[in-house]
């Protein structure tokens, strides 16, 4: 781990964030509360992923339960702490087969609710021979929130985690977590934020800020490097972390700066890495492990996701991770 200059603190904060001993979440009824409808994710194989234009052959694999926050919650939830999920599924054959899964991961639903009238969220991917993907995502009509509901689902949680495409309920849900003492921690992709404007509008609100790669290039114009992660810091959280795929990760809180090499692994399917990464380091953070020792929990995690096919096939345990972060040299 390098050490960094403290970055500026948070204008409203008036001072820096804790350290990891320093950390004190609330004991909730939740550890992680995730906002976002579960998604049907339909796979094909495909020799290679078609350009523009082009046709290629596919065959099927599979559908699975997917969706970015919901498979947040599944993954904290097998990593041993208490998560829920705040969303909707449709009246559609998908909805039982969603709700079902996260019954087995034992995430709690009480705030899943079914929109009879409409299509479950929806997600084609296009899987090639390496691991890679494509994929075309169909959301659900964006459903105005209840405040109230929203404030009493916060208020059972000690972080909140969302996916913040939709800027005016999410800054609602923000505002009402502030008032919770709700920490709130955002995944940034290029479709969430294209631009530094509309990225710095949802960091501002936001105490942990995920990227992977190309989403912070997106939404800052540089690379991931620590400059950028300072400049992220100024507008608001108290921790930014940049997933890099097979290059490992990167991430900076207000006194240090890390880096951690990715665990060496047989690439299966890389859908849902990310969401496995982000929520291991929330477990880890939820845990008050160091930056450090953080990034590499989660750097372990993600391990086990590329290794299976689906979102969730392989999604570790805590007994698999720390045997894989004990295994691994630390990142440089």
């Amino acid at each position: 781990m390098n050490a960094m200059p403290t970055p500026a603190p948070h204008a409203s904060a008036g001072a820096t964030a804790p350290s990891a001993a320093q950390r004190r979440l609330p004991h909730r009824r939740w550890d992680v509360l995730a906002f976002g409808n579960p998604c049907a994710d339909i796979v094909l194989k495909v020799d290679r992923l078609p350009a523009p234009g082009q046709k290629v052959l596919g065959h099927p694999v599979g559908v699975f339960a997917g969706g970015t926050e919901a498979n947040v919650a599944c993954a904290c939830a097998k990593l041993g702490k208490a998560a829920a999920v705040f969303g909707h599924v449709g009246g559609d054959a998908h909805a039982a087969m969603l709700v079902r899964a996260f019954s087995e991961a034992g995430v709690d639903t009480d705030h899943l609710d079914a929109l009879e009238a409409a299509a479950s969220a929806s997600a084609l991917t296009l899987l090639d021979s390496s691991g890679e993907r494509t994929i075309v995502y169909q959301p659900m009509p964006h459903v105005a929130i209840d405040a109230s509901r929203v404030a009493s689902a916060l208020g059972d949680a000690a972080i909140a985690y969302a996916m913040p495409y939709h800027l005016e309920s999410f800054l609602h849900m923000s505002q009402l977590a502030r008032r919770m003492s709700t920490l709130v921690a955002i995944d940034i992709e290029s479709a969430v934020a294209p631009t530094p404007e509309e990225m710095r509008k949802r960091v501002e609100a936001a105490d942990i800020v995920f990227f992977n790669e190309e989403g912070l290039r997106a939404a800052t114009g540089q690379p991931a490097e620590a400059s950028t992660l300072a400049s992220v810091l100024r507008a608001g959280p108290s921790v930014v972390v940049v997933s890099l795929g097979a290059k490992g990760a990167l991430a900076m809180d207000r006194s240090c700066f890390a880096i951690q090499e990715a665990f060496p692994t047989q690439v299966v399917d890389t859908t849902g890495a990310g969401d496995t990464f982000n929520a291991a380091f929330l477990v880890a953070y939820l845990d008050g492990l160091a930056l450090q020792e953080a990034l590499r929990f989660a750097c372990a995690a993600a391990s086990c996701t590329v290794a299976a096919m689906g979102a969730r096939g392989g999604l570790p345990d805590r007994r698999q991770v720390e045997a894989i972060a004990r295994l691994a040299p630390v990142g440089v």
